[in-house]
């Protein structure tokens, strides 16, 4: 496990905050945790449900072990700051969990479980993810984390309203149960974990407060980090920023309630109780008696008992600051710590819980007793992009800001195929050494797909691969680490510090990125999706980006792979990529056979360098100062849609955006002129020259322009124009926007099975006969939902024209409303024209191409 750094703390995702691990605060906060044994895993379905509040009391304010299992990474849900949706998405929310994780101090799980989307009942959801298998995958986070009390954050039934929610919840019932029989999972006992049995499980009441057994109050303020482990939590709250997540820090009193469900430590009357360890013995000696009787077991007690009475000799002198005290105790309950590890070893089965505690409480009085003797250990690389085949220059580099002299005993450097080791010595205090390795990276060397990403998918589950170490796991490990011994009042203390890219940004300061490996050269081919009428004459446009990271340059030829019969002007081109962080860009025109057939076809880009080597495929970053960056990669393919399509010559439309979308390249693709409006544009700008404008999803909550100027807009509608408006959240319906009332109920209307029959109520309405006749076959191949945020009631002079529900529900007519308002139009549609577009959905552009061209 890596120790706690500034690479994943702050730095790397950002800078400006203080590092809770280090200092005085550091060393006080790891003491706080020592000497007991307490763990306690919350279960949850996606990034943002865990509750924040009690994972901050539990770790800053217990000093426990907690973490948070997240069903999936959420895959499926919209991007309030960027472009990415699906696997994109979920690295960043992977990586807003890890950065929340940051704050409150806890670990971090996942099953392999994709967000599909939306589901109402915890049966479908079972439909997508099978339910053997993902209860195999909590078992195995049970069984490696050990907790003593599990809490549910949901009931595990239809009041949870999400279905990945009610899934979420029986699951973690389930797994209550099934964790500790040796008969469930014996695959995993065969990988070395063991049957784990939860003593207690709850779960919350923060929508259910009458049912509360237990009210903890997390207002506190924490004397070490002078705020209340409420106002952590809310900046821990706060870094899901794609999801619309900040939240203020208040003062004052503030309490997480839980229900009590089941108790294996105290049978019986759950009344009265006080904390959620009420009846677990979190000491060591409980753990002591469940021994076998024995010299091993004595020697193991006394050892034990040595080291419990440094470890409060420790915090006494640490209460009156005195450092140079605090190392010297620390590293005697450090070594007492050590012989009871090594007499437990002596011990049969029933040490081995003994065993599995006493290890990591040497990983975390390690911690405290570097940053009570001042010592910082951090590695740097000259680069945070590398290539196969290329050398780095890292550097390690070793602060004594402490005291008393420490001794570095091993400085060793791991990165892909390669193991170094640096010179040992002597450290005198107030002195900073450094390590200098030169490494080259071997020809084959993977690249830095993240660790759940390698297998693929099967369906809406992870294919993990086999072997990949702990289950559930966010990220997997780093492309290189450094591992410094230092001895430390006698004590080797053993520092795991992962190697990142340090550079200056001159308007935000240091920033540090973690390494990854990268191919030479990564393509992308845009546009995505292309769109073609049938019938169409002439060819379509693609541009190829090319991305160079070798530090030599790499130059070669770029052709297209084309479907039969198909070509490409030119048919290749050369291409020249000078140095790391070149860029370089080829247009082509490829045009289509006669008599081209409706189908999606595929269009490849391929470059070669003249001894052969080939790419075919680009990377992406997810890269925000919030969270660690993220990298995923994509085969550069382009998608061709043929079907019957007419659009209506000499529009010209004006986007105004909204929470990530790409719907203005959709327009695009039609062949319509469509101008992306900025906030000047839509404050002050000509909007009589076009016909239609289309709002964002989430728009009102995003476009600070656009609720200003929301009357002008208004306005131009009054004078002719056609708004069409996608879907917006309550912000919307409450700031009366609309021309006429709209209101959305809670939760909103919306229809989540993708392929939940449509009903068109007025077929001969122009929408859906011109230019094109939209029939029931428009709404076929659909991709996770119909749509959401449905109005469910609205003024008369709306028009409903679809009607659509979920299997057992009533209909819903929400989904597409027009209304004459002056001389113009006004459209609201909640249909998920955002997901469909990008999917290359026929029958979403065909509706796309009636809306810009509706016109009273």
């Amino acid at each position: 496990m890596l120790a706690a750094l500034p690479g994943l703390f702050g730095s790397a995702a950002g800078q400006g905050v203080v590092d809770p691990e280090r200092g005085i605060v550091g060393v006080a906060s790891a003491v706080r945790g020592l000497g007991g044994v307490k763990r306690v895993l919350i279960i949850g379905a996606h990034p943002d449900d865990e509750d924040t509040a009690l994972l901050t009391w539990l770790v800053r304010g217990q000093g426990a072990d907690a973490a948070y299992l997240a069903l999936n990474r959420g895959e499926g849900g919209q991007n309030l700051i960027g472009p990415e949706l699906g696997v994109g998405l979920g690295l960043l929310r992977t990586g807003e969990l890890l950065a929340a994780r940051e704050l409150d101090g806890a670990r971090q799980y996942f099953t392999r479980a994709y967000d599909f989307g939306y589901s109402k009942t915890a049966e479908e959801t079972f439909r997508f993810w099978p339910r053997d298998s993902l209860l195999a995958d909590v078992v195995a986070v049970v069984r490696q984390f050990r907790p003593q009390v599990i809490v549910s954050i949901f009931s595990g039934t239809p009041r949870d309203g999400h279905g990945h929610h009610q899934a979420a919840g029986a699951l973690a019932r389930e797994a209550f149960s099934a964790a500790g029989d040796t008969r469930r999972f014996p695959e995993q006992l065969a990988q070395g974990m063991r049957a784990w049995t939860p003593l207690k499980l709850y779960r919350s009441t923060r929508f259910d407060r009458d049912a509360s057994t237990i009210e903890i109050e997390t207002g506190a303020l924490d004397p070490v980090y002078g705020r209340s482990y409420h106002q952590i939590a809310m900046a821990s709250r706060s870094r899901h920023r794609s999801q619309d997540m900040g939240r203020v820090e208040a003062l004052g009193p503030q309490t997480t309630s839980l229900q009590l469900l089941e108790n294996r430590a105290t049978p019986g009357d759950s009344t009265g109780e006080t904390s959620l360890f009420d009846g677990i013995d979190t000491t060591f000696a409980g753990m002591l008696g469940e021994l076998d009787a024995g010299a091993e077991r004595d020697a193991v007690a006394r050892a034990v008992a040595a080291y419990v009475e440094r470890l409060e000799r420790a915090r006494a002198a640490l209460g009156g600051w005195q450092t140079e005290i605090v190392v010297a105790e620390l590293a005697a309950a450090l070594e007492r710590l050590r012989r009871a590890r090594a007499r437990a070893e002596q011990i049969g089965a029933s040490a081995d819980e003994l065993r599995f505690v006493l290890a990591v409480e040497e990983q975390r009085l390690e911690s405290a007793l570097a940053a009570a003797a001042g010592v910082v250990v951090e590695a740097f690389a000259d680069d945070d992009l590398v290539v196969p085949g290329e050398e780095v220059e890292i550097e390690v580099q070793i602060w004594n800001g402490g005291a008393r002299a420490v001794e570095v005993r091993r400085v060793t450097l791991a990165t892909p195929g390669v193991t170094q080791d640096a010179t040992a010595g002597a450290l005198p205090p107030a002195t900073l050494t450094r390590r200098r390795f030169r490494v080259a990276i071997p020809e084959g060397a993977e690249y830095s797909i993240p660790e759940y990403l390698r297998g693929g998918s099967d369906g809406a589950m992870y294919a993990w691969p086999a072997g990949t170490g702990e289950r559930g796991a966010p990220l997997g490990e780093p492309v290189a680490k450094a591992e410094v011994e230092i001895g430390i009042a006698g004590q080797a203390v053993l520092r795991e510090i992962e190697v990142v890219h340090r550079f200056a940004d001159q308007a935000r300061g240091e920033v540090r990125k973690p390494v990854f490996v990268v191919p030479a050269v990564g393509l992308a081919v845009e546009p995505k999706t292309t769109v073609w009428p049938l019938g169409r004459a002439g060819g379509m446009s693609f541009r190829v980006n090319l991305r160079g990271e070798a530090a030599e340059g790499v130059s070669g030829l770029l052709h297209l792979e084309l479907p039969a019969g198909w070509s490409a002007t030119p048919s290749e081109a050369a291409f020249v990529l000078e140095a790391a962080g070149s860029a370089a860009t080829v247009d082509f025109t490829v045009t289509p056979p006669p008599g081209l057939e409706a189908a999606s076809y595929v269009i490849a880009a391929v470059a070669v360098t003249p001894d052969g080597q080939g790419w075919r495929q680009g990377y992406s970053l997810v890269d925000y100062p919030h969270v660690r960056r993220a990298l995923f990669f994509d085969d550069a393919l382009a998608r061709v849609e043929a079907f019957d399509l007419v659009v209506e010559g000499g529009l010209r439309v004006g986007y105004v955006p909204g929470a990530g979308d790409a719907v203005a390249e959709a327009i695009a693709a039609l062949g319509v002129e469509v101008d992306v409006l900025d906030g000047a544009a839509v404050a002050a700008g000509d909007l009589s020259k076009y016909d239609a404008i289309v709002l964002g999803i989430r728009a009102y909550e995003t476009n600070t322009a656009l609720v200003a100027n929301n009357g002008r807009l208004l306005d131009w509608v009054r004078a002719g124009g056609t708004l069409i408006s996608q879907y917006q959240q309550y912000a919307y319906f409450n700031g009366a926007y609309a021309p006429y009332p709209l209101s959305a109920r809670r939760p909103h209307d919306r229809v989540s099975d993708e392929a939940a029959p449509v009903t068109i109520l007025a077929p001969d309405h122009q929408l859906f006969n011109r230019p094109n006749r939209i029939g029931a076959a428009d709404f076929e191949g659909w991709v996770q939902e119909r749509g959401l945020y449905f109005p469910f009631q609205w003024d008369d002079r709306y028009l409903p024209l679809l009607e659509s529900a979920d299997p057992g529900e009533e209909p819903k007519r929400g989904a597409l409303l027009v209304a004459r308002f002056g001389d113009g139009m006004y459209v609201y549609t909640g249909l998920a024209l955002f997901r469909q577009l990008p999917a290359g959905v026929p029958g979403a552009y065909r509706l796309l191409a009636n809306l810009l061209g509706f016109a009273p």
